[in-house]
């Protein structure tokens, strides 16, 4: 194949990938119910960005996420003129341009590797690959780590090359090398785990090559310096604003936990009792729950140590069930179905049309990918492929020791392409005498891949999940009451009597109830009916109450309480407003329907004593409440009230 052509061939597969990322991004905006209401992590990145943008680039704690994806979004965000649709749009169009440089990457390394041919199949593969497709829409880390990944792998095979010795013995390849793995370490912190692989990657080519140690010590350091160079300056922010040396995030041992308990067989993403729905309580809540099991304070470096030794006592305590677990989670990781975290892959292309399309997914790219592995003592070209293949084991390993889910598998991606490319030339090339055996590795790769772990049950749950969230973000915004109650007449029919689906009917139809008492041209009749329903409701929170979990409880006492302040019930409410707030302190809307109620109540107390303190407890929770929110006027004016009456 001449220069030219290939030339031309790369530039129309980068076409392509451009178009096709374009293309799900506009869609996305256009049709995707959560397109501007940004949750979970994507939430807790788009907030902690905004405040980087907004000057506070120091921060106040020890990091529990990953910081540099905020921190590169927070300065793209300082750059675009408008609001925060307008800089959600930048980014996601961002995204795209690193999508399109993640496949020049993939298709320069298989190049590299394998030759012109395998190049531009392995850009094609990646090109067109769903799931790499769609992940631009969403502003998750990992659409700055693919590129960075694949830049890694592409500076690793270089310096791992025999010919490259001249290049390396600069040491400029190897702290290159150190300082790409450590700002891979800040986006995601299966690479924290692979640092010392990587310094140890110099001295294990020299024993295999049969160098001088001296120089391959000497390129160990460098690689060090790189890491150096990138994490000590977090290091030492950490030191600044927490006072403790963490190297990087203080998340780690949650992380691990979370993929490895009793509770989760299957070691993917999931929620857990007591950890609140909202990323910026997430390590608090996470060192409450050690805190209480430890029965002291915690810190949160300590907090990271403790879930870190909970995990290890359970795997000495159960080894069959974790033994279990991991080969599950390998499974999972090796199969084409899309396990979610935040967001499903399958969910999300019912309101993408271009996602709804035929595009190839995990199938082909894993199983050619998986065989090119395989046979790669006999695909190479041009240099040795086995520092993408080592790569590629060793970051599947911080997978399976951790947590599943499709966006932590999507960075093995650009590697199976890699390695696709190479095996479809080698089979479609001249070495006949060797297409058996190649031909072989794709019969051992196909049923890992194929053959699946997860059977259309439990992708119905996965999507009842989606739906579900959907519904709740659905309801906080006021929106489409019908459209809900359909979702939650859907989820109960299939799991009928479980508390979720119970919640989320029983506020549904507080809201209709209410729409119809609220409104002073109602029939009397209408208005029976739905006092009646109210009645209804509150015995099915009431049933609902035992069987749930923590977050299940905190939901039924908050609608409860909302039920009956509106009814006129004070006391019960601030009954049920205090005891949610014990799983939920920071809740804006029932620490502020709290402080009414206890005002309220206090209003009927014949106790001076008691009705004073009520007051004043109420007032004092208002003033806090509109010190967070200063531009509610509603919130100030309460406070006003209540200070004014507790001063008659």
């Amino acid at each position: 194949m001449s220069k030219k052509l290939e030339s031309l061939i790369l530039v129309a597969v980068l076409a392509a990938a451009f178009w096709l990322r374009w293309t799900a991004v506009a869609q996305y905006e256009r049709s995707h119910p959560l397109a501007d209401r940004p949750v979970i992590d994507e939430q807790s990145y788009d907030r902690w960005a905004r405040e980087i943008a907004g000057g506070d680039w120091l921060g106040k704690e020890i990091f529990f996420q990953e910081p540099l994806y905020p921190y590169a979004l927070g300065a793209l965000y300082s750059t675009v003129d408008g609001d925060a649709t307008a800089q959600r749009k930048a980014a996601r169009r961002a995204h795209v341009w690193l999508g399109v440089a993640t496949v020049w990457l993939v298709a320069r390394l298989a190049r590299r590797l394998f030759g012109p041919a395998a190049g531009l199949v392995a850009g094609a593969l990646l090109a067109f690959h769903g799931p790499a497709i769609w992940f631009p829409v969403l502003l998750l880390k990992e659409n700055l780590f693919l590129p960075l990944f694949a830049a890694f792998a592409w500076l690793l095979a270089v310096a791992s090359e025999p010919g490259a010795r001249r290049f390396v013995a600069s040491g400029s390849a190897w702290w290159a090398v150190g300082a790409l793995g450590a700002l891979g370490a800040l986006l995601r912190g299966n690479m924290l785990v692979l640092l010392p692989c990587f310094v140890l990657w110099p001295l294990a080519l020299a024993t295999l090559r049969e160098r001088a140690w001296w120089r391959a010590a000497g390129s160990a350091a460098c690689v060090v310096l790189g890491v150096l160079c990138v994490l000590l300056p977090v290091a030492w922010r950490n030191q600044v604003v927490g006072g403790r040396f963490v190297l990087t995030t203080s998340g780690a041992g949650t992380n691990f936990y979370g993929g490895n308990n009793l509770d989760n067989p299957y070691g993917v993403a999931k929620e857990f009792d007591f950890v609140r729905g909202v990323p910026k309580y997430e390590a608090a809540d996470w060192r409450h729950e050690a805190e209480r099991r430890s029965g002291r304070a915690l810190d949160p470096a300590e907090t990271s140590s403790f879930w870190l030794g909970e995990t290890l006592r359970s795997m000495r305590e159960h080894p069959g069930f974790h033994l279990r677990a991991l080969w599950r989670k390998l499974r999972l990781a090796l199969g084409t179905y899309e396990v979610p975290d935040n967001h499903f892959y399958d969910w999300d292309r019912a309101f993408v049309p271009l996602l709804a399309a035929p595009l190839p997914g995990f199938g082909l790219v894993g199983v050619l990918g998986l065989a090119g592995l395989l046979a790669a003592a006999w695909l190479a070209r041009r240099s040795s492929p086995w520092p993408g293949a080592a790569l590629f084991v060793l970051y599947l390993g911080t997978i399976v020791l951790t947590v599943m889910s499709e966006r932590a598998r999507l960075v093995l991606v650009p590697i199976l392409a890699v390695y696709a490319g190479g095996w479809v030339v080698h089979v479609l090339g001249r070495a006949s005498e060797r297409r058996g055996l190649v031909l072989g590795a794709l019969l051992l790769a196909a049923p890992m891949v194929l053959v699946p772990t997860y059977d259309a049950v439990q992708r119905q749950r996965d999507l009842d999940e989606r739906d579900y969230n959907l519904a709740m973000v659905l309801l906080s915004d006021g929106g489409d009451l019908l459209r809900v109650r359909a979702i939650g007449e859907a989820i109960a029919l299939r799991y009928p009597g479980t508390p979720r689906a119970t919640l989320l009917l029983a506020d549904v139809d507080y809201r209709l109830a209410r729409r119809v008492l609220d409104d002073p041209k109602a029939a009397a009749s209408d208005r029976s009916r739905a006092s009646d329903e109210l009645d209804r409701i509150v015995a099915s929170l009431d049933a609902a109450e035992g069987p749930s979990n923590p977050q299940e409880r905190f939901g039924v006492r908050k609608l409860r309480g909302a039920i009956r302040q509106y009814r006129g019930d004070f006391a019960g409410a601030e009954r049920d407003f205090r005891e949610a707030a014990l799983f939920d302190p920071e809740d804006f809307e029932l620490l502020r329907r709290l402080a009414v109620s206890t005002a309220n109540r206090a209003m009927g107390e014949s106790d001076l004593d008691a009705r004073r303190a009520s007051l004043a407890e109420a007032a004092d929770l208002l003033d806090r409440l509109a010190a967070r929110e200063p531009g509610d006027v509603d919130l100030a004016r309460l406070a006003r009230e209540v200070r004014a009456e507790l001063q008659r």
